[in-house]
């Protein structure tokens, strides 16, 4: 897992304190975060008003250092005391409309649980060394905002993204309906998968360990005519 520089934990600081001082803003989610990390990272934002948002699977990108970062926020209910597990939708995994590209003769909730995980390995695989090759990147990271439910507590979580072997997982359904698949690490029997056919969404968890660092800010609202002024007048003298 990686660790922010002292200075970088000062900017995340500092870009959360930001965001949440504009009252437009409600929540740190999505672009919000991308351009939060950007400034920890001091790495090019890609602004939606002048670029598409593509659908790759990198969000932030350090084009020097060919690095790439998933970029996840999420909220948890109870409080941020570490160790903490969580999951997060990585991707929409349509195993069976892709069975032929995915060098399937065919599947569907009646194949065995072994081969529908290959395929959705697969198609997760795919997606993270295809898209690493689009965007010039050789480090395939993810990195996500943990919140607490009243934003005053924060995890930061950095990690390279998982490709695991086939013989690292076993798959297996929850329970005989057949609504939801799950990965399990054979090293220590953690579901690091799920899938759910219905959906097609495919989830992936996550440990955060002892060692993390929680983060503890007041977020304070600054004056909505302050905001609206100050950045009229930044406006129309730049």
């Amino acid at each position: 897992m990686y660790q922010l520089r002292s200075e970088e934990q000062v900017r995340l600081l500092e870009g959360i304190r930001a965001a949440y001082a504009i009252p437009f803003i409600d929540d740190i989610t999505s672009f919000i975060w991308e351009a939060i990390f950007s400034y920890v990272k001091d790495v090019p934002i890609v602004d939606p008003l002048k670029n598409t948002r593509s659908k790759l699977l990198y969000d932030v990108v350090d084009q020097n250092n060919h690095i790439g970062w998933s970029a996840k926020a999420l909220q948890k209910t109870k409080s941020l005391a570490a160790p903490i597990e969580f999951e997060l939708v990585i991707q929409r995994a349509d195993i069976f409309k892709k069975a032929q590209m995915l060098g399937f003769d065919q599947l569907s909730v009646n194949s065995p649980s072994s081969l529908l995980g290959q395929a959705l390995t697969r198609h997760w695989h795919l997606k993270i060394n295809e898209d690493a090759v689009t965007q010039n990147i050789n480090s395939k990271r993810v990195c996500v905002l943990i919140k607490s439910n009243n934003r005053k507590e924060y995890i930061y979580y950095e990690n390279d993204i998982e490709i695991y072997g086939h013989t690292e997982l076993t798959w297996s359904w929850t329970d005989s309906s057949k609504t939801g698949l799950q990965g399990i690490r054979n090293s220590d029997g953690f579901v690091v998968y799920r899938w759910y056919p219905n959906q097609k969404q495919f989830f992936e968890r996550f440990q955060v360990s002892s060692q993390a660092s929680v983060f503890y800010l007041e977020p304070r609202r600054l004056p909505l005519a302050n905001v609206v002024q100050f950045l009229a007048h930044q406006l129309d003298n730049s």
